[in-house]
């Protein structure tokens, strides 16, 4: 079978929602001994950053590792979700992105509108303050000089509406020293690393 350049773009990564292997702790640190091998590995000249998927009790935790010693408070985590997985080339009303910054107060929380990203009530200065829940979902982030975690706690039901079919995910890591943008999946042929969370056709099929 010959593949074109298109169908080699699309095919897909997994990643696996596992339980966890005990009781979570959601207080915004995350690392290997509390969530056992990463579910994903965001890849970086910096340090590669570990993230996790696990089911514990009644939610699905999603957390990450970012080691970084230079802080700044614009460096962001970036969690995009399709929750019924039907991976569309642009972002549908079923698509969320948490764009989650080292200073929480300036993190950012976008649905899917006709192919665009919008936030609350459409204002493009909305910034989640001092809030650390919304819908369904809430967050945790904590820091020090070596680096900073973040913990996400998310009702099961994100994962589920799409019934048979899997929800898909991604995430992207934005560094500002040395300034770059990471993301997972990454797909060859991509023109931007950011390409890859506009375009829930390249999101990982999540393996439940």
């Amino acid at each position: 079978m010959v593949f074109t350049p298109l169908l080699f773009l699309l095919v897909t990564d997994t990643i696996p929602l596992r339980p966890a292997a005990h009781p979570l702790a959601f207080d915004g640190h995350a690392d290997s001994a509390e969530y056992g091998a990463a579910a994903a590995i965001i890849e970086r000249p910096t340090g590669n950053v570990p993230v996790w998927l696990r089911r514990d009790g009644d939610f699905v935790y999603l957390a990450a590792y970012i080691r970084d010693s230079t802080f700044y408070w614009g460096d962001d985590f970036v969690i995009s979700l399709d929750i019924r997985g039907d991976g569309t080339p642009a972002p549908g009303h079923d698509d969320f992105q948490w764009y989650f910054r080292r200073v929480a107060d300036s993190s950012v929380i976008y649905r899917g509108d006709a192919g665009k990203w919008r936030a609350p009530q459409d204002d493009p200065d909305w910034r989640l303050g001092a809030a650390r829940e919304g819908g369904g979902w809430e967050v945790r982030v904590t820091g020090d000089r070596a680096g900073w975690s973040i913990e996400m706690r998310l009702d099961p039901a994100f994962f589920t509406d799409g019934g048979a079919r899997a929800p898909r995910l991604a995430f992207r890591v934005f560094d500002n020293e040395p300034m770059g943008w990471f993301p997972w999946p990454r797909p060859a042929g991509i023109r931007q690393p950011t390409d890859v969370e506009r375009r829930p056709e390249l999101w990982a099929v999540v393996a439940r």
